[in-house]
């Protein structure tokens, strides 16, 4: 059966980048990760990652269990906060070599574009990721599957955060593109 999977970013024990619009990437991915799950139970898996003592710890784990299935692909949601509160736009980690990925963020992103006006941050906004070290990166280099980590948006940035807290809206941009991508094969 085809399956995605989401890895929500960060978790209790680190709960990542703060939005005042939106709160804490772990509480807003968590929220809408559920909202996913509840749409399309049969086609998503969601992975938390337990607290630990360490990161390495906790993703090991949730590792362990990712790779035990096949996924069509992953994606770790996160967003992105900068000390510029004018930062803004959208960007997408993937492995150096895995031409899947990039065209799945690529596609990823243009839809971002297209729904919620985001910029594309950079060249084609794909940040390509050669060791698990690089910062992102472990999930993305010890996944066996398609792995992106995906940053749709700056949530120091409030044009941008009250653009994406219709959770909603957020919620069926992702529904229906794992959705069609997964029709696509």
């Amino acid at each position: 059966m085809d399956k995605v999977a989401l890895i929500i970013g960060h978790n209790s024990r680190s709960k990542g980048a703060y939005s005042i619009i939106l709160g804490s990437e772990y509480t807003y991915w968590k929220r809408i990760a559920e909202k996913i799950k509840t749409v399309i139970p049969q086609i998503v898996d969601v992975y938390e990652r337990k607290a630990n003592k360490c990161y390495t710890k906790e993703m090991n784990e949730v590792l362990e269990e990712l790779n035990k299935n096949d996924y069509n692909f992953c994606l770790e949601l996160h967003f992105n906060s900068s000390l510029n509160r004018n930062a803004n736009g959208c960007e997408c980690l993937v492995y150096w070599k895995n031409e899947k990925a990039k065209k799945l963020a690529t596609n990823f992103m243009a839809r971002l574009q297209n729904i919620f006006g985001s910029k594309i941050r950079g060249i084609h906004g794909i940040i390509e990721i050669q060791d698990s070290k690089t910062r992102g990166g472990y999930g993305i280099c010890n996944s066996k599957d398609t792995y992106i980590l995906v940053e749709p948006f700056f949530g120091t940035n409030e044009d941008e955060s009250l653009r994406f807290s219709i959770e909603k809206d957020v919620a069926d941009l992702f529904i229906n593109f794992i959705k069609e991508k997964i029709k696509e094969g």
